[in-house]
């Protein structure tokens, strides 16, 4: 009777062989973890930029829109710093002109582009002042002797939610102007 044995060379054993095969498995498997966790991380790095994307998206998308066009002031004859009041008017996207009071008044933080057209009946002058808050973005002075005018000024301003701009009339001529047509 034969009784077979292990063989006598322990590289060649059976136990030796499975106790590799163990020790590369577990070899992998930290392996394998530590790709996992590096993944995770790489991951959320992924995902928060994406967030920050979609919202800087989202708030560009919601920057409304805002215009208005109105002309025809109610009155052809101001006093001095009284604001100029349009009676009709056509567009007011955003709803940022008051037909009541006059002022534009920014629904949004933006750069706005102000545009401002006058004309004058010969013989009649105009000295208008665009302002911000009391401050003065532009000034026109129209007058012709002979014959209607017209001009237009214009100016990009930035404005804050709330702040507010209005055309006005000013009685006050530069010097050189009195002189001229005195």
């Amino acid at each position: 009777m034969t009784v077979a044995s292990e063989p006598s060379c322990p590289a060649c054993s059976k136990y030796d062989y499975e106790e590799k095969v163990l020790e590369r498995m577990i070899r992998m498997e930290f392996a394998f973890e530590k790709v996992l966790k590096e993944n995770k991380i790489e991951s959320e790095t992924v995902e928060q930029d994406l967030t920050r994307i979609k919202e800087e998206n989202e708030h560009q998308i919601a920057t409304p829109l805002v215009y208005f066009n109105a002309y025809s002031p109610q009155t052809s004859s101001l006093s001095t710093g009284e604001v100029i009041v349009y009676k009709t008017v056509d567009t007011n996207q955003g709803d940022g002109y008051s037909s009541t009071t006059g002022k534009f008044t920014a629904p949004a933080r933006g750069l706005y582009l102000l545009v401002m057209h006058t004309c004058t009946k010969s013989n009649n002058y105009a000295n208008l002042h665009m302002l911000k808050e009391g401050s003065v973005l532009i000034a026109s002075v129209y007058f012709d002797k002979d014959a209607s005018h017209c001009s237009s000024s214009q100016v990009f301003v930035q404005l804050d939610v709330g702040e507010t701009v209005r055309e006005d009339n000013h009685d006050h001529w530069p010097y050189a102007i009195q002189k001229r047509y005195q």
